[in-house]
């Protein structure tokens, strides 16, 4: 059933009979003084709609639309973290609705039950419609030796909820949609959509290697294709279902995607540009005029994706679709796409997604290819309407290639992109490549990070010749380097904050400790967000040694903290060497201005314990040296906004409370 459609209001026709003599009319009767009461009583229940109760009136029915609007999106929508924190890594090259719901369902319940006026205004600005598969079970086969073929079991045809399949979260998000009034644009939000019934490898080689959860088909044909306005899908099976739900118009390629060789993998390009440039040609239908061409124009324009401006897929299995085929969005047939977010496994093809690249202003390509040509190829398309580009985990096998990619163009010039993020692993090589092909003039926010099984091995060098053969002024910058950091980092690091920081606003540093002479002479002054992760606490002088006690104390994370402190408080002053003036307006207008966090964790493993890879509870937090904490509360009472946290294995709590509030350490902290 579609969502409400507007109904046809029937209106009587006027009566014929006019020699009826009209109704009289009743005489008003006297009021008693004792009847007033009752009938303020009585008026009030007409002013004021009745409340989820059925019997209280529900005077919050009178607030004004403008608020109603902004209270609901602030309790309905759940907002994504916008900053890493203990045990949480935000990475801003995947969307968080794929791992987080953007809809408080709860909440959503209980504003509608407020009152009738609240339902409906939620119905009519509630747009963000979000299922999760984990809470829709479906039935599992059931197979052994004995049996001729896969049978259902008979357990999984019961539900937790109710007494058939189809889960009770398959109904709460078809209501959803169907209480949106018709031609309201709907954000839909599908989590693994199908299953594997199956989980035996020999379930891989079935058609589609998935099904549907019950009733989630009949839940997504319930809106119309015109009416969605943001697709995010999440499916962990393979592509199959997806490519039939965008393209019911599948081509096969004339080349398979085993691109094991450079002759090969130019030749499926120039299928692609061929499939391309020919999807391109396809014009709208002219105006129809007999009923049959009506109807054909009809059929057509319901293929037509009118509203949709955001599309997000990921796919997280290693299996391919059954058939290779061209995966075709035209510009006829998504006119309004403007952004689009592919995240594909390794196994799957990446130049087989014909996508309206000379229309997309935002790309995120998240995928682990053989080389950068075919990527590269892919990017020209798009270089002139592009404003923000992401590149996940780029060709992390080019190591392993039976080809190597000598790019011989002139570099690719992007005129609007103001936002690069890239996301590499062990492939130095693959990185120099991409970036050497890039020049960027506007960009503005430059976003790099390296996995943690990467050794960080000079990747912020390809960084600084691409910013500096753009011409480019960076307002943000934001850099992962796990907790390595090579030598020709560190240089490539100071030459990037000495060119920016007069125009620098945003500066997020993750990584080891390293010698950081840039701070003294950074000036930045329209900076307004700090954010350092440090991993540089030496526990080993918690349980000193003899061996330990002959070398050369090296500077740990503490000694960092106060020498960023220090320079936050030089800052603040718009000079370096005064003291804080709280009397002085540039000094209160800088205090408000910048928000500090500095969070320091252990240097040996210390990247993988901060974010739980497989050693989840081995960290403890704890409250910085003393020293570090009364530089805190200096800037805090000035009014300033500084954030420090302490993580340190568990064992070394005890030790490291006890050197904490030792004599020598109170000391160091009163001078």
């Amino acid at each position: 059933m579609a969502r409400n459609e507007p109904k046809k209001v029937r209106t009587k026709a006027p009566s014929k009979k006019l020699d009826r003599a009209p109704k009289p009319v009743a005489k008003p009767e006297a009021v008693s003084m004792g009847n007033t009461e009752a009938q303020t009583r009585k008026k009030a229940k007409a002013t004021w709609e009745i409340g989820g109760d059925g019997v209280n009136p529900c005077y919050v029915a009178s607030i004004p639309p403008e608020v109603l609007d902004m209270v609901i999106k602030l309790l309905i929508t759940n907002a994504p973290p916008t900053q890493s924190k203990r045990g949480l890594k935000v990475d801003r090259t995947v969307h968080a609705a794929f791992t987080y719901p953007p809809v408080d369902k709860v909440a959503h319940r209980k504003l509608r039950s407020v009152c009738r006026t609240w339902a409906k205004a939620i119905d009519a600005t509630h747009r963000e419609v979000h299922f999760d598969g984990d809470r829709a079970p479906g039935p599992m086969f059931d197979w052994n030796e004995d049996m001729e073929e896969e049978e259902i079991r008979v357990s999984a045809l019961i539900d937790g909820n109710a007494n058939e399949v189809i889960a009770g979260e398959v109904r709460r998000t078809r209501l959803d949609l169907e209480r949106i009034p018709a031609g309201v644009p709907v954000s839909l939000t599908l989590i693994k959509p199908r299953y594997d019934a199956d989980p035996e490898p020999k379930s891989s080689t079935r058609e589609g290697a998935g099904f549907m959860r019950p009733g989630v088909t009949d839940m997504v044909n319930s809106v119309h294709k015109r009416d969605i306005s943001t697709l995010t899908i999440h499916d962990d099976c393979d592509t199959a279902w997806v490519q039939r739900l965008l393209d019911d118009e599948e081509e096969e390629p004339d080349r398979l995607w085993q691109d094991r060789d450079l002759a090969q993998a130019i030749a499926i390009m120039k299928n692609f540009h061929d499939v391309y440039e020919k999807m391109r040609a396809i014009h709208p239908p002219k105006p129809y005029q007999t009923r049959r061409q009506t109807a054909l124009a009809k059929k057509e324009d319901e293929k037509v994706w009118k509203k949709l401006h955001t599309l997000r897929l990921m796919f997280t299995q290693d299996r391919q679709p059954p058939n290779p085929v061209f995966i075709k969005l035209s510009p006829h047939n998504f006119p309004a796409l403007r952004r689009v977010e592919l995240h594909i496994h390794k196994e799957e093809p990446l130049h087989l997604w014909v996508l309206p690249y000379s229309q997309l202003t935002h790309l995120t390509i998240g995928h682990d290819g053989p080389s950068n040509f075919i990527l590269l190829a892919i990017l020209k398309l798009a270089r002139l309407s592009l404003e923000s580009l992401t590149v996940r985990a780029a060709s992390e096998y080019a190591n392993y290639s039976k080809y190597k990619y000598e790019r011989q163009d002139p570099c690719i010039d992007f005129p609007k992109l103001q936002v690069l993020r890239v996301c590499t692993k062990t492939n130095q090589e693959a990185l120099e490549q991409f970036l050497d092909a890039l020049t960027c003039r506007n960009l503005q926010t430059f976003d790099i990070r390296t996995d943690y099984s990467s050794h960080g091995a000079g990747s912020l060098t390809p960084a600084v010749k691409f910013i500096k053969r753009s011409g480019c002024t960076l307002r943000k910058l934001y850099i992962d380097t796990h907790d390595h950091l090579s030598l020709s980092d560190d240089a490539a690091l100071e030459v990037l904050m000495k060119e920016h920081s007069d125009a620098l606003e945003v500066f997020h540093f993750h990584g080891s400790l390293c010698d950081f002479d840039w701070l003294d002479d950074l000036t930045a002054p329209r900076l307004r967000e700090l954010d350092f992760i440090c991993f540089g606490i030496n526990e080993r002088v918690l349980h000193p040694s003899a061996f330990v006690n002959d070398l050369p104390k090296e500077p740990d994370a503490a000694d960092f903290a106060l020498r960023l402190l220090r320079w936050v408080k030089e800052w603040t002053t718009g000079g370096f060497g005064g003291l804080l003036d709280p009397q002085h307006s540039q000094s209160r207008h800088r205090q408000s201005q910048l928000a500090v966090r500095f969070c320091a964790a252990p240097d040996d493993f210390g990247y993988l314990l901060f974010y739980d890879h497989g050693s989840a509870g081995r960290l403890s937090a704890v409250s910085p040296p003393q020293a570090v904490e009364a530089m805190q509360d200096e800037l805090v009472g000035a009014g300033m906004k500084i954030d420090v946290e302490w993580w340190i294995n568990k064992w070394n709590v005890s030790a490291y409370n006890a050197a904490r509030v030792s004599g020598k350490e109170k000391i160091e902290a009163k001078q």
